[in-house]
């Protein structure tokens, strides 16, 4: 029978952005997907569309903060002082260079979303 539950399947990835950076990514079960794309639907609306927009933001920057604690699994990222940066602390995510943020959030929705190879066949 086709096994369909996750194995841990880690991937290691080269950052482009950080010349010698590494970074591995731990993929999500299809609950924790469900999860995270739950939170960043979770918004309430209020009658100023302002205040939907900043609350979209907050959600979008919390589910970025949570997948960067616990999907990232090894690195050899360092601060200014050489001191590894801890991606569990919201501080150390807010200080890395953005491009490098965003290329390991890149990496991240890589690793955790299905991308159809081809055309699907019908029985």
């Amino acid at each position: 029978m086709p096994r369909a539950t996750i194995m841990q399947n880690n991937q290691r990835f080269e950052l482009q952005s950080c010349p010698d950076g590494y970074i591995v990514i731990r993929r999500m079960t299809y609950g924790e997907k469900l999860n995270r794309q739950d939170d960043m639907m979770n918004m309430q609306t209020s009658a100023n569309p302002k205040d939907t927009e900043m609350r979209i933001q907050i959600m979008a920057k919390r589910v970025a903060l949570q997948d960067f604690a616990n999907l990232i699994i090894e690195h050899n990222l360092t601060d200014d002082n050489d001191l590894p940066l801890n991606f569990r602390n919201p501080a150390d995510v807010n200080r890395l260079d953005p491009r490098v943020g965003d290329e390991i959030g890149q990496l991240i929705d890589k690793v955790n979303s299905f991308e159809e190879a081809g055309e699907v066949k019908n029985s």
